[in-house]
């Protein structure tokens, strides 16, 4: 995983607003293979002292462990969503754990809630106060097949350049397809061009029920054009 990576960013800015699922996947994969412990507060002045015990990224969710405190097992299963906390790697972490219930992994309870959209991470040394969390940016990617332009959106970028488009179904998008001049659109910047190679093109069905690709790509960009995307989706606070 890029834990360095967003090591050596915490180190220069002190907090990072992490929206890239890529890169969350990965902080939250380390923490398991760490055994970090995770903690929330409760309303009841309870603390639910846990730890991962599995990422599930079909699935959109993860399992943490039952806590030793049988009341704040209740508690923690009561609530709508778990602010959970982690030092992990000379940082801490913050991050949502939505609807939580009751579940058991070979036999022992344990609790399965979705996965972060956000996570926010911070040097031990700069104080809470004054976070304010920028608007997500919608960057709009037009892909030249051929002698057409299909539309798409780009909603993930990872610090290695690894990215995910949602594009419509009846593209036809296959691994190791090369995509060039692929134009890229947003509010922060004037339209640019990068190359895309298409990794792997899964399809889903979004909320409101329509299908989609979600399709995995290496961007083909200057080190400056990816540092540019890669600031829309990891934030510097």
């Amino acid at each position: 995983m890029s834990s360095s990576n967003i090591a050596s960013r915490l180190a220069t800015t002190g907090r990072l607003l992490v929206r890239s699922g890529i890169e969350i996947g990965r902080i939250l994969d380390s923490m398991l293979e760490d055994g970090d412990a995770v903690s929330a507060s409760l309303p009841t002045q309870l603390i639910f002292l846990s730890k991962l015990i599995r990422i599930e990224p079909a699935n959109g969710t993860m399992l943490l462990a039952y806590s030793d405190n049988k009341k704040a097992n209740v508690a923690a299963l009561a609530e709508r969503s778990l602010v959970l906390r982690c030092n992990h790697r000379g940082a801490q972490f913050a991050f949502a754990g939505d609807k939580p219930r009751y579940t058991a992994d070979e036999g022992e309870p344990c609790i399965r809630c979705g996965l972060p959209a956000t996570v926010l991470g911070m040097q031990h040394r700069k104080g809470r106060a004054g976070i304010k969390a920028p608007a997500q940016a919608t960057v709009r990617c037009d892909l030249r097949i051929d002698e057409r332009v299909f539309g798409s959106r780009l909603i993930d970028v990872s610090l290695d350049g690894i990215c995910a488009l949602l594009a419509d179904p009846a593209i036809p998008l296959r691994a190791g397809t090369r995509l060039e001049s692929a134009r890229i659109r947003h509010a922060q910047a004037e339209p640019f061009l990068v190359d895309l190679e298409v990794r792997d093109a899964t399809r889903i069905t979004l909320p409101d029920g329509r299908l989609a690709n979600r399709v995995g790509c290496k961007l083909l960009a200057s080190r400056e054009v990816l540092e540019d995307l890669i600031r829309l989706f990891i934030i510097d606070l």
